[in-house]
């Protein structure tokens, strides 16, 4: 086990990367999307390509900032301006940011729980931070180390978040990570090639899951 790669290559990449994910969706899928500009992008060119039917997708959230789903920094905003006004989506389950983040979390746990023990997500996507973290599960905190589904926390930029966590991540039957830019090509070279803990690298709770892929542009794949 460990993680996989696909390298997209040339200026086209962004495309590349929407049809490789258009071909992995199918009808009746649970599946968790999450923030960042490389995930803005992506949304962006699904909402363009007109490809997918969403109709029986269920869409779920990696994490959300603690504001309320009109906030500019939100998450589910970023995601409904970018995809969800342009294609039909019925089912999509977001993490209410706009309550207290503990009860938000708890509200979040017990909604995916039949999902998780049901097998699991059957595709979570997620981005990678400069520093390797993934969802909110940032370098140092103690939500790598949760035993529950769902969590707050404090983020490194001051704000309250609600995350998922390892055991609700773990679970997913294919983990797709993208990742592009040079400035996070030394996070990739460490998280696929070092045996360092999660706590300093949280993309690394990831390395043993049977199903975990990075797809890379050429500068994020750089130094492997």
């Amino acid at each position: 086990m460990g993680f996989a790669t696909e390298v997209f290559a040339g200026k086209t990449y962004t495309k590349d990367i929407a049809r490789r994910f258009e071909a992995t969706l199918s009808p009746e899928m649970d599946i968790v999307l999450t923030g960042g500009d490389v995930a803005k992008d992506l949304y962006e060119e699904l909402a363009r390509s007109g490809r997918t039917r969403w109709d029986d997708i269920k869409i779920f959230f990696s994490d959300e900032r603690a504001v309320p789903p009109e906030d500019e920094r939100s998450n589910y905003r970023m995601l409904r301006h970018t995809l969800l006004d342009s294609v039909a989506i019925e089912h999509v389950h977001r993490i209410h940011g706009e309550d207290d983040p503990q009860r938000a979390a708890a509200d979040y746990a017990e909604a995916i729980d039949p999902i998780v023990n049901d097998g699991g997500f059957d595709l979570v996507l997620l981005g990678m931070g400069e520093e390797g973290h993934i969802c909110a599960l940032f370098p140092g905190s103690d939500a790598l180390t949760a035993s529950g589904l769902c969590t707050a926390v404090q983020r490194p930029d001051g704000m309250q978040g609600i995350t998922l966590t390892p055991p609700a991540l773990l679970t997913a039957r294919r983990i797709i990570l993208i990742v592009t830019g040079e400035s996070k090509a030394g996070a990739v070279k460490r998280a696929m090639k070092s045996e360092d803990p999660p706590e300093g690298i949280p993309v690394r709770v990831l390395a043993g899951h049977p199903a975990a892929t990075f797809w890379l542009d050429e500068a994020a794949a750089s130094q492997l």
